[in-house]
């Protein structure tokens, strides 16, 4: 084995340029969710299989399933590499990578990212590194070190590298988590413009769009570009989850079933915990904008009864979750809920996040479920602001809160669901949802002129689309 350097400098252990070189197209696919990621990685080890970050992105690739199984795999991945480390005169960037891997495979998900933090200090070229610590801080709910994560970086690239759009995209999702939205939007669209086929950068502008309460540009954002972006893998169902939220705002139902149907869950059995994300919260939403979304859930339980041991995202776990308890698989619900009390007294990042409120929301959404709504508010109300360290996005998390007002409101509470319908209402003025519920619940205190304007309110914007 020899050091061999790629296009931008950077230093692999391999045994011929070759493989840097295909290492280095193994992460400008991933940025891009190219479907060809994986097979791109599988014969790169099939041809070189002692390369160190061949082994470190292999297992890197398994964590990124967020499931059990997978994550078995990329231990066993992690505990040979000391040994190949050794045996191949691995370089210390490489080393660092194999430190990351194993302390994401011990699960703390800090360590991981601090580390990947000093590598792209000291190699601003390793995207990678770059990329993984973008996931890591999306998934612990704290978009300012998403956003800053980029910013350190981005000046010390060329605008002319083949993937600097990538980093543009990035960085406007870390700016529109953090509520910077002109500033986002703009990087997202210079993004877009570079590479069409962009679709995280294309999804940068669409949480801009759905934040900002641009519902028809949202759909024509999406919409417009669907020719490029629905050519990568499965997180073009999230773009078409995306159109669908701005569709269920304007009313119109329909169009949000057909999309489910024709998109969203088509490769369910692939099982990809964003599918079934996407799937978990529409449905949900749907049936609080008083939809019955039919035998639809128990397409979601197959996929859903696999995981009920995993330990590896709450933010997924909850997802899955949600099916298992709407789709009425009440035994595999309580053995995850078990699980997740279990995984909340473990050592590491996640199970922190789950004693702190992932397991009040399990809890809760059961309690919601079954009609305990006071149950469900006393035991959700309390982790309302701690629900971002779950991970997700702010759009994702959102339907976290709604069903916490959904409970609220059926739990006859009705100063408390006042106020909080209030406060949604003022960052999403101009959702129907909202004002139908808030004029309800006003309604229940007396105050019927208020309640007539409320609803009026709502009718007037779906009246609008």
């Amino acid at each position: 084995m020899q050091q061999f350097a790629n296009a931008d400098g950077l230093q692999f252990t391999a045994s011929s340029p070759d493989s840097a070189a295909r290492l280095t197209e193994f992460g400008s696919a991933y940025m891009g969710f190219r479907r060809d990621t994986g097979a791109i990685l599988k014969s790169l080890r099939e041809s070189d299989p002692d390369m160190p970050m061949a082994q470190c992105a292999t297992g890197y690739l398994a964590k990124l399933f967020g499931s059990s199984n997978q994550s078995t795999k990329a231990k066993a991945i992690s505990d040979g590499l000391p040994d190949l480390l050794a045996r191949t005169g691995a370089n210390d960037r490489e080393r660092a990578h194999a430190a990351a891997l194993a302390a994401w495979c011990d699960h703390d998900l800090e360590a991981a990212t601090d580390l990947w933090e000093g590598i792209v200090l000291d190699h601003p070229q390793d995207s990678l590194a770059l990329r993984l610590a973008h996931f890591t801080h999306f998934y612990s709910g704290d978009p300012r070190r998403m956003r800053d994560s980029m910013a350190r970086i981005l000046p010390l690239w060329s605008p002319e590298h083949r993937d600097y759009g990538f980093l543009l995209g990035m960085y406007a999702f870390g700016l529109e988590e953090s509520g910077e939205y002109a500033k986002a939007e703009d990087y997202g669209r210079r993004a877009v413009e570079r590479n069409s086929a962009d679709a995280w950068s294309i999804h940068s502008v669409a949480h801009v769009l759905e934040m900002t309460e641009r519902m028809e540009e949202g759909i024509q954002w999406v919409s417009g570009l669907e020719e490029s972006w629905s050519g990568v893998n499965n997180f073009r169902f999230h773009l078409y989850w995306h159109r669908c939220l701005y569709h269920l705002e304007r009313g119109e139902f329909e169009t949000v079933l057909k999309l489910y149907d024709e998109q969203i869950v088509s490769d369910i059995d692939s099982n990809f915990y964003l599918d079934i994300c996407n799937a978990s919260s529409l449905l949900w939403r749907l049936e609080m904008f008083g939809i019955d979304v039919g035998n639809r859930w128990s397409r979601l339980l197959d996929v859903s009864r696999k995981h009920v041991e995993d330990t590896d995202l709450i933010f997924v776990s909850l997802h899955y979750l949600m099916a298992l308890i709407a789709g009425g698989d009440a035994q595999a619900a309580d053995r995850m809920i078990t699980n997740i009390q279990q995984w909340s007294t473990l050592p590491g990042t996640q199970a922190r996040v789950c004693a702190e409120s992932g397991l009040a929301l399990a809890r809760g959404l059961k309690l919601a479920r079954a009609g305990h709504h006071r149950e469900a508010l006393e035991i959700m109300g309390p982790v309302r602001y701690r629900l971002d360290r779950i991970g997700g996005s702010r759009a994702q998390r959102d339907v976290f809160h709604m069903i916490l007002l959904d409970v609220t409101k059926a739990s006859r509470d009705a100063l408390r669901a006042r106020g909080l319908f209030a406060e949604r209402l003022g960052h999403k003025a101009h959702s129907s949802w909202s004002w139908k519920g808030y004029g309800d619940i006003l309604e229940t205190l007396g105050q019927d002129d208020q309640a007539r304007e409320a609803r009026a309110r709502a009718a007037a914007l779906l009246a609008r689309n």
